[in-house]
């Protein structure tokens, strides 16, 4: 098995207990809710994903910026 299929391994079993757990809590009604709430919803969760990788991009910025500055030093060390 090839990292990737793990990868698609690990995330499909964890979108399955996701659904599961959503099918415990809210039953069928999730199919029966108007679209419009299905489209806010959708939204909102795009809004937070959105979100998330902007600070996950601020952080890798931080991070190069201190590797640069580590390999800077380490030139002078040599």
């Amino acid at each position: 098995m090839t990292d990737l299929d793990h990868a698609l391994d690990r995330f499909v079993t964890r979108l399955r207990a996701r659904l599961n757990a959503g099918a415990r809590e809210y039953g069928s009604t999730t199919f029966e809710r108007p679209a419009a709430e299905l489209i806010d919803e959708i939204q909102q969760e795009l809004e937070d994903v959105c979100g998330w990788s902007f600070l996950l991009w601020v952080r890798l910025d931080r991070l190069r910026e201190h590797v640069a500055r580590l390999g800077a030093a380490g030139e002078h060390r040599e």
